[in-house]
């Protein structure tokens, strides 16, 4: 499979409109048979329904945020003081500038412990022959890492996501139960 017709397939499947050249059997995952076509578009509600009820309960849109790797947490302060901290898994980091894409079981500055939600992924797209689940880096508009994102949300049963804008690439990552305090 190409890149462009990954890419084509991705539009395809976020439209909910299946290229009609491609089979829909089952393929095989630990014993069950996974339609991988309903599971892209299963993925994609998933997390915007999620992402809906984290807007809603949360309101973290406009909140500052940091990472400690080393606990495992994501730490968001919202502009009235009030702070929500969840458990965090770095998925991967997409480059704006030139489009691509790093999944964090790859990237040099994620640490072990925060690289199992991306690493599943990759083992659930060699499980399946996905390329885009597999390959370390890969070209990718902002919407296509999105998509990843919520792969490896729904292979992983992630509460959430959140994508942290930095002054050099977006990281995307899943996250856990939020808990807030004043």
């Amino acid at each position: 499979m190409t890149a462009a017709n990954t890419r084509l397939d991705w539009a395809r499947r976020l439209l909910g409109s299946p290229d009609p050249r491609v089979e829909h059997a089952g393929i095989p995952w630990a014993g069950e048979r996974v339609d991988v076509e309903r599971f892209w578009a299963e993925a994609w509600r998933d997390l915007q329904h999620r992402q809906g009820q984290l807007a809603k309960r949360c309101k973290l849109a406009h909140a500052s945020w940091t990472v400690d790797q080393s606990a495992g947490l994501i730490q968001f302060e919202r502009a009235n003081g009030e702070l929500a901290t969840a458990p965090v898994q770095i998925i991967g980091s997409w480059n704006p500038a030139i489009e691509i894409f790093t999944w964090g079981w790859d990237h040099p500055s994620v640490r072990t412990r925060l690289r199992a939600f991306a690493e599943r992924t990759r083992w659930f797209g060699e499980a399946h022959g996905l390329p885009e689940l597999t390959e370390s880096r890969q070209r990718a508009t902002e919407l296509e890492a999105w998509r990843l994102t919520a792969i490896a949300l729904k292979v992983n049963g992630a509460m959430g996501a959140y994508r942290g804008p930095t002054e050099g690439p977006v990281i995307f990552m899943n996250i856990g139960e939020l808990t807030e305090r004043q």
